[in-house]
């Protein structure tokens, strides 16, 4: 065979073997691209670019979950409090831990220091302190390492606040309410006349004769709250006109007030709506300094978060690692959202008032997620999850 032609087929041979090996090359990267674990790995890469698209009309970004989480290295040097936020179930924590009462207040823990079981849960026998509707004072947060609190959509506990705050569902929530506070509140009948009070789209006119209609139908048998007896409310003789209504619904909102604003009138107690609306996430941050170790409950997750929790307490500290779950014996509710009279004053009916409430709400959103971002004992999915159903009710 002549060399030419034999050079030629040599030539033709490689060509072959090269086309095969770029055929099979080919068909194992499609067969790696099909694999489980690269499927998974570009479905965790879709919900991160998906999850930081939803963070960021807050401000937020997926960066920030793991740099702001904080724990505390020695378990020994845990010295734990309890934030309780206003209607996210903290009633309920409250009677599950053994400290469960105000440090503002200085009252004794009536029926909390005896008769716990063996079973009585980690939690509770680490919890050292216990704050409610205040900030905790500089001198004790320094001494506190670790923050447990509990939280909820942020849309949901403002509906539940203005419900429970106001003045015509006092025969159920048993509240005693001030004539201040009818006078503010008879601005506000239901809530989307809150909501468009704030945006600055209605003026509420104040009506005396309303007003008088109302603390008329709320009248309240005697009632005993914490230990202390109330008598009835006094008629009252002569009552004067709130002022501007715009101007209190912002207030509500938290749009014209400082932290020392609020600090103040929380003290001096001059203000209806500092109770649980304006004393909001953002006010409760201020006690949540980015050094501490946060725990969080979420009410949508109570009871799986407190089992977390204890687990989490007890895991790195010999006295507590054989400790039982959270039995269900020990899960105490004390429930004090109601249902209300009325409940249509409460609800929102039209698809843009729920915008307007969300708008109003953002920065309170925003601090929703940091905490949940903080939180040790949550996680990516968990992050997504409170994103989402915050979405649900904002995004119509």
């Amino acid at each position: 065979m002549p060399r030419k032609t034999l050079l030629q087929l040599t030539i033709i041979c490689i060509v072959i073997w090269l086309g095969f090996q770029v055929v099979l090359l080919y068909r194992f990267n499609s067969h790696l691209a099909a694999a489980p674990g690269s499927q998974q790995n570009h479905t965790r890469q879709q919900h991160h670019y998906n999850l930081d698209r939803r963070l960021s009309k807050y401000n937020l970004t997926l960066s920030r979950l793991l740099t702001r989480k904080k724990s505390v290295p020695d378990d020994d040097d845990r010295v734990i409090a309890f934030l309780h936020i206003g209607k996210t179930s903290g009633s309920t924590i409250s009677v599950n831990i053994r400290r469960g009462c105000h440090e503002c207040c200085m009252q004794a823990c009536t029926g909390r220091t005896d008769g716990w079981t063996l079973n009585e849960t980690i939690a509770s026998q680490r919890i050292q302190s216990y704050y409610h509707k205040e900030f905790i004072p500089h001198d004790k947060l320094n001494q506190i390492t670790t923050i447990v609190t509990a939280v909820r959509n942020p849309i949901s506990r403002f509906i539940s606040a203005f419900a429970y705050e106001h003045p015509l569902n006092g025969r159920t929530t048993k509240l005693i309410h001030r004539r201040e506070v009818w006078e503010q509140f008879s601005c506000f009948p239901k809530l989307s006349h809150l909501i468009k009070a704030a945006k600055g789209l209605a003026e509420i006119r104040w009506n005396k004769a309303h007003l008088n209609a109302l603390r008329a139908q709320a009248k309240q048998d005697n009632t005993v709250q914490f230990g202390k007896i109330y008598s009835l409310p006094k008629r009252v003789q002569e009552v004067v006109q709130p002022t501007n209504c715009t101007e209190l619904a912002m207030t509500a909102f938290g749009m014209i007030q400082t932290t020392k604003d609020v600090q103040k009138l929380l003290m001096y107690g001059q203000h209806p709506f500092v109770n649980h609306m304006t004393f909001d996430y953002r006010q409760y941050y201020q006690s949540m300094p980015p050094e501490k170790e946060l725990f969080v409950l979420r009410q949508e997750h109570l009871w799986k978060d407190w089992e977390h929790i204890n687990f989490l307490l007890g895991k790195d500290n010999p006295n507590y690692r054989d400790w039982p779950a959270v039995p269900p014996f020990q899960r105490v509710e004390r429930n004090v959202s109601h249902h209300y009279s009325a409940p249509e004053r409460w609800k929102l009916h039209e698809t843009q008032e729920q915008r307007w409430l969300c708008d109003l709400l953002h920065d309170e959103i925003r601090t929703y997620l940091m905490i949940i971002m903080r939180a040790v004992n949550l996680n990516e999915d968990d992050l997504r999850n409170a994103v989402i159903d915050v979405d649900r009710l904002c995004i119509i």
